[in-house]
């Protein structure tokens, strides 16, 4: 049922667009976690996920590419440490961020400071495998509640997965 009664649970969160040559998806997929800066207007969406809502991972131009829990709440990037072949390391240590990032990371200007909340992605997939079909939910929020059951239940089936009781 779209725009129904939120579950309590579920969210939809907007990682970047694939025509901006965007590198949200690929840093929040490998380091399991969701990444937003640039402005309160970006991050701020992100206090709103605490541990244990669920989300749902959309990348414009391509589609949902992953489900995850939150299992965090939202800190500054530059603070975030992630596991890397079994080491804990600083996020931002990891080579293959890209420099705007790691600016944006340790910008001086909190508004524009990036941030990140901690997730467990229990299903990913590259923005070529991405999972869209007409009518399913989007947004240009970057957070928000989902409420849209139908596409809860296309991407859970989609990703091969029953994830209505995780």
């Amino acid at each position: 049922m779209a725009g129904g009664t939120w579950n309590g649970r579920d969210f939809y969160v907007v990682l970047g667009r694939t025509d901006e040559g965007d590198y949200r998806w690929p840093i929040a997929g490998e380091y399991g976690l969701l990444n937003a800066g640039g402005g309160s207007r970006y991050w701020k969406p992100l206090q709103n996920l605490k541990p244990g809502h669920r989300v749902f991972a959309y990348v414009g131009g391509a589609g949902y590419v992953g489900i995850g829990r939150v299992t965090g709440e939202m800190i500054m990037a530059r603070d975030a440490i992630v596991e890397v072949a079994g080491e804990n390391l600083p996020l931002l240590a990891q080579p293959e961020l890209s420099s705007e990032f790691k600016e944006r990371a340790l910008s001086g200007d909190l508004d524009l400071a990036e941030r990140v909340v901690p997730t467990n992605w229990l299903v990913k997939r590259p923005f070529h495998e991405a999972v869209w079909e007409r009518g399913m939910f989007a947004s240009q929020w970057i957070a928000c509640k989902l409420r849209d059951e139908n596409t809860i239940a296309a991407v859970e089936s989609a990703f091969g997965i029953d994830l209505s009781t995780t």
